[in-house]
């Protein structure tokens, strides 16, 4: 009887820390899996957890985890491509955190081998966002500043309907660097009219970086990068592409873009594709007239080969892009008393009409560019990049001329641009990767004579040379990225206004830097802070302009005592992603000596031309302090709510003035339902209702303003599509609405507010055939 008496009260004690073993199942195994020979990390290794059935496989650096275990003993599974498996025996909790398994090659034999290549993904610690291929393709037809504000804090500075460029946390034009295809877009970029000759049908992704990468891109990338990427060219032998047809209502535009792409069989390794794209439309309209002279006409192509020799990759491609742009008619007009009546009325005083006829003032623009790149693996895990570019840009602007002029261009200017770009990128044994670069480019930006005008910026040249290093440390739990540059440029303007030589000699140079770190608590969530310093030269417009910009409709005064930008943008991140939940939440501070922008006067002035408003370059100090938060939930049977909204305040802080054209405060509340037909006829479908609000913007200097900030106003927008599968075929239909409800309202960013209000209700029907 003691006997039992003594067993019970063993097990009662025995109990509760046998529950508590039992119940401490949050443990962990991580690791990373490494080539023997180099201590390289391998990438997609495949990772199998014995007890349990679980399976991974590792990211770019090699890194793997297991959570939510149990103590116990363990066994992983490991298989790559050219390795030989191995097992690995874990014993929890006694086993370090983290682990290294190291795989050793293994001589294999392969009938067919089939290689895809990948473009390299965004290494930076500042915030990215990529607008995917499954995004935008419920987008197509629109405009690349109008894709680009699906992503949180960027937003568009408008010159009336049909010119648009994007803004990102408040900067624009040249401190927003564009890369198309890898190449670094040079254009007429010395206004703010100038949309960027880019056709969205080339990118099967866009990336948006926000953070100040002066150290990677260059100079003007002092507010953010765009990166527009076509997608890799295929291996495969077979012949693939796709059509797609884009018709709107506002402005009865029309849009076909067709791509072809495959490879040749008589020579291995080559690949090739083929892109063009048509587009018209007339007039648009407003919720209750139509905007005279706002019609387009687009014609585009390119073409790209790929050879994957032995010992290295060629790439080659061009494009040609071609754009005729009607400028609305009411903002050039012909008396101060006329100027000043038109503002006051806000608003043509005549309803318009619709037609595809482009009149005068209208824009036409041409640009060309064309790429040739190396790319070779060494035989230590580095990796060499050699890349020369050439950019032709040819820019006309029309005016309405007196004496049967209007025919003749007002602005003629062509700019030829070259770049030699060489990266060198290494992962080193011990987590560390290298980056060396050096980048040269010369510009050279002429008028064409026969315009009988003064053009509104002398000829310049421009010439650079920069150099670059960043080192990068990945950890499993972290990541820290340090990287420092140097640039010179070099830019010599001159030219003739009043019978007299002006312009001169600038030379600029100065240093970029960044530093940065990611961390990552935990698998699913993670906090990234970025802080660079970056600078940026005037541009030869707001050195040298004096006199009418046609485009905008303004007459712009430069100052050739300007001195360089200085910035320096600290922004920090908060991820989470769980299975139903997923927030990003941005923080920024962008202070800017030297900060250059346009400032209204308030004055207007008059000559034969017409009359128009007086804006003039101005220096100062300035602080843009700035949130952005993007979120989405999803919720049971196919629903799934998103919000997203920005807020900014920019600051003169010498005059402790606001800062004219900063992007109002915003927010967007999305409900998407995806339908659970999901078979072999039929994939993809959802619907979707969007309302979105921009605030009225009272952060202004009311006295210099020509008119005060238009109001508040929410727009409806709604959308639909589903995707027919037939076979290797498919055809996708979507359906959009976009101010549904035909709202009359005026955007704060397009400089034609006063003379009217942005466009009325648009419904897009878009047709993708995929084979």
């Amino acid at each position: 009887m003691l006997f039992i008496k003594r067993f019970i009260l063993l097990v009662i004690l025995l109990v509760p820390f046998y529950s508590q073993a039992q119940n401490n199942c949050n443990l962990s195994i991580k690791g990373r899996i490494l080539d023997t020979d180099t201590n390289l990390p391998l990438s997609n290794s495949t990772v199998h957890l014995q007890q349990g059935n679980r399976e991974t496989q590792t990211d770019g650096h090699g890194f793997f985890s297991f959570d939510k275990l149990c103590p116990g003993n363990y066994t992983l599974h490991i298989t790559t491509l050219g390795f030989k498996n191995q097992e690995y025996k874990v014993k929890l909790p006694q086993s370090s955190p983290s682990i290294d398994i190291l795989l050793e090659h293994e001589g294999i034999v392969l009938h067919d081998v089939e290689v895809i290549g990948h473009q390299a993904a965004v290494r930076t610690t500042a915030t990215a966002t990529t607008i995917k291929n499954s995004d935008l393709v419920e987008s197509k037809g629109s405009v690349l500043a109008e894709i680009l504000q699906n992503v949180a804090g960027v937003t568009m500075m408008q010159t009336g309907a049909t010119i648009a460029k994007p803004v990102i946390n408040g900067m624009h034009s040249n401190r927003v660097l564009m890369v198309n295809n890898g190449i670094k877009q040079e254009g007429q970029q010395w206004g703010s009219e100038h949309a960027p000759e880019i056709d969205p049908f080339v990118a099967s992704q866009i990336t948006v970086i926000k953070g100040a990468e002066s150290v990677r891109y260059g100079a003007e990338a002092i507010g953010g990068v765009i990166l527009v990427e076509p997608a890799p060219l295929p291996i495969n032998k077979e012949l693939s592409g796709n059509i797609d047809l884009v018709g709107s209502s506002n402005g009865r535009t029309g849009t076909a873009s067709a791509m072809l792409e495959g490879s040749i069989n008589s020579i291995p390794g080559l690949s090739w594709r083929a892109q063009g794209t048509i587009k018209q439309g007339g007039n648009l309209q407003a919720a209750d007239y139509y905007l005279d002279n706002t019609g387009v006409k687009e014609k585009n192509y390119s073409a790209a080969l790929s050879y994957n020799a032995r010992i290295a990759q060629i790439d080659v491609y061009y494009s040609h892009f071609n754009t005729d742009l009607g400028i609305f008619e009411g903002a050039h007009i012909g008396s101060l008393q006329d100027l000043e009546a038109a503002i006051k009325n806000g608003r043509p005083f005549d309803d318009g009409e619709f037609t595809y006829k482009i009149g005068v003032p209208r824009q036409a623009v041409t640009h060309d560019l064309a790429k040739l790149k190396v790319h070779k693996d060494l035989n230590n895990g580095a990796q060499l990049d050699l890349q020369y570019g050439y950019q032709r840009n040819a820019r006309q602007e029309f005016d309405i001329r007196r004496g049967d002029r209007s025919a003749i261009p007002a602005l003629d200017l062509i700019l030829d641009s070259h770049s030699l770009d060489f990266t060198y990128d290494k992962i080193n044994a011990k987590s560390l990767r290298t980056v060396l670069g050096l980048n040269a480019t010369a510009i050279i930006n002429n008028s064409v004579p026969g315009t009988q005008a003064t053009p509104l910026i002398p000829n310049y040249d421009s010439f650079g040379l920069g150099g670059f290093a960043i080192e990068r440390l990945v950890r499993d739990k972290y990541e820290l990225e340090a990287g420092i540059r140097y640039d010179y440029k070099n830019l010599d303007a001159a030219g003739y206004r009043n019978q007299a030589l002006y312009g001169g000699k600038h030379e600029y140079h100065n240093v970029s830097g960044s530093l940065g770190a990611v961390w990552k608590p935990k698998q699913n969530w993670d906090l990234r802070s970025n802080i660079g310093l970056s600078w940026r030269p005037p541009t030869v417009n707001e050195l040298y302009s004096n006199g009418l910009h046609h485009g905008s409709a303004s007459i712009e005064i430069g100052d050739d005592q300007l001195k360089s930008e200085q910035g320096y943008k600290w922004i920090n991140t908060f991820h989470l992603q769980e299975e139903n939940l997923n927030i990003e939440i941005s923080a920024y501070a962008h202070y800017l000596n030297h900060y250059i922008y346009l400032n209204p006067t308030g004055e207007i002035q008059e000559s034969l031309r017409g009359a128009f408003p007086v804006f003039d370059y101005m220096q100062t100090n300035a602080l843009f302090l700035g949130t952005d938060i993007s979120a989405s939930y999803r919720f049971p049977y196919g629903f799934e709510y998103f919000l997203k909204g920005s807020l900014l305040r920019a600051d003169d802080t010498k005059s402790e003035q606001n800062l004219p054209m900063i992007p109002s405060d915003r927010l967007e509340n999305r409900i998407r339902y995806s339908m659970p037909i999901n078979n072999d006829k039929i994939s993809d479908s959802f619907l979707q209702i969007e309302y979105a609000t921009v605030f009225k913007q009272t952060r202004y200097n009311q006295e210099t303003d020509f008119a005060p900030a238009p109001p508040t106003y929410s727009l409806l927008n709604v959308s639909g599509g589903t995707k027919l599968l037939m076979g290797s075929q498919s055809i996708g239909l979507n359906v959009s609405a976009n101010n549904l409800l035909n709202v009359s309202y005026k955007e704060y960013m397009n400089r034609f507010r006063y003379y009217a209000h942005d466009i009325g209700r648009n419904i897009t029907l878009r047709l993708s055939y995929n084979f």
